[in-house]
């Protein structure tokens, strides 16, 4: 039997022999890797973002479907190139209205962009290699089979990451409406702290007769009042905050008098709106001099205003609504004094009649001391003359002296003895 195989052709043998050893070449290279597949599934979460939203996904610029808040979902890319996944960079919250305005809640995120990479490996192994060579001798020609081993290098890409999240901050509008201090409208991070704050009053007129300033009463925090000034509030939900003030008015009220000193229940004069004002004064002054000494007084009549007569009482009570000027208006009561004056007058007058009278010798009779009785001094000086006799009374020549009781003639201006006149 060997000769029978020997016998056969050298060329067939070799083949033979070739098969054989090809055979147990590929039991001895490795087992070949299993085809790869084409697309890779990336999953991508959103995060941070309320279930009620949703984002928008898009792979490189192609919208490719939406992701609610706090979900997942993969999409398939291949594997050829890099791919850019992108989502919404704001996504609206819930608003609220308070007072007319409207405030909202919003989710960022500033990192909505993320670009995934191709990665590229090469890898290289040895593995048998047979070849087959045409060979000829002097005879014949003949194929001979060669095996060996070569390096066999190859290229493998996978993406740098297999999936994303996309995480959203949630952000609060917080609304400040204040007419006299702050007025903003800005977006602030949950749970981070606020500082709202308000003046105590503002000056709006400054006038000489005439204030008015606004005066804080409280803060309207999303339609509930708080009496704070100065807010720090923990935004944990949108925000107005409005400021109320109250408007205090006041007047001036200014009361002068010619007499006397007016006074009023407010020593500047100023008087809120609304609120009620008391002004006062003395009711009788003095005169001033020897009118004034002898009981002359000024008595009030009225305060006038610029409405005329405003009161005929030196107290007056009014309610303030408006600027008031007010004067007080005296008149002169002199009756005192001028029945003083005349008192005196009549009293001089009667005292000089009564001198006259006296002195003539027609009050009270005949001057004590007798005839030529000196008018003036104690010791009467005696003066030498010839007696005296009478003269006799003729009927209408001659009539008794009323002063000494001597005999003058008729038609004498006066006494010869005493000298007065007739």
């Amino acid at each position: 039997m060997w000769k029978l195989i020997l016998n056969k052709s050298h060329v067939t043998v070799k083949r033979l022999l070739f098969c054989v050893f090809m055979l147990a070449s590929l039991a001895l290279v490795r087992t070949p890797q299993a085809v790869a597949a084409a697309t890779f599934s990336i999953p991508i979460t959103i995060k941070g973002l309320s279930s009620d939203r949703s984002v928008t996904v898009t792979i490189d610029g192609k919208q490719v479907g939406t992701i609610p808040g706090g979900g997942s979902k993969s999409f398939q890319v291949d594997k050829k190139t890099s791919h850019t996944f992108q989502v919404d960079a704001e996504v609206k919250g819930v608003c609220s209205s308070y007072a007319g305005r409207s405030v909202c809640s919003r989710y960022k995120n500033p990192n909505n962009v993320w670009t995934v990479d191709l990665i590229k490996t090469e890898n290289c192994e040895m593995v048998p290699v047979c070849y087959e060579i045409y060979v000829c001798d002097c005879c014949c020609c003949w194929w001979e089979y060669f095996c060996g081993t070569e390096q066999y290098c190859f290229t493998e890409t996978e993406l740098s990451e297999k999936g994303h999240t996309f995480e959203y901050n949630t952000e609060h509008e917080a609304a400040v409406d204040d007419a006299h201090g702050q007025n903003s409208d800005k977006w602030v991070a949950a749970d981070s702290d606020l500082n709202v704050w308000a003046v105590e009053s503002h000056v709006v007129k400054d006038e000489s007769s005439v204030k008015e300033r606004d005066v804080f009463q409280h803060w309207l925090v999303n339609g509930v009042p708080m009496e704070t000034r100065n807010l720090v509030m923990k935004i944990d939900q949108p925000y107005y905050f409005k400021a109320e003030y109250t408007t205090e008015t006041q007047y001036k009220i200014d009361a002068s008098s010619q007499f006397g000193a007016p006074i009023m229940d407010s020593p500047k004069g100023w008087y809120m709106k609304g609120q009620d004002a008391t002004v006062s004064v003395e009711k009788e002054v003095p005169m001033e001099g020897l009118m004034g000494a002898l009981g002359g007084k000024e008595v009030f009549v009225a305060w006038r205003g610029g409405k005329g007569v405003e009161s005929k009482s030196p107290t007056y009570t009014f309610n303030v609504d408006e600027p008031v000027t007010l004067q007080a208006e005296y008149r002169e009561d002199t009756f005192q004094p001028i029945a003083i004056i005349g008192v005196l007058i009549f009293a001089l007058a009667a005292a000089l009649v009564v001198f006259a009278l006296y002195s003539k010798g027609r009050l009270f009779g005949p001057r004590q001391g007798g005839v030529g009785a000196p008018r003036y001094g104690s010791q009467p000086t005696i003066i030498q003359a010839p007696a005296y006799t009478s003269s006799p009374v003729v009927a209408g020549r001659a009539t008794i002296c009323f002063g000494c009781g001597a005999t003058v003639p008729a038609g004498a201006t006066m006494c010869a003895r005493c000298g007065k006149p007739q």
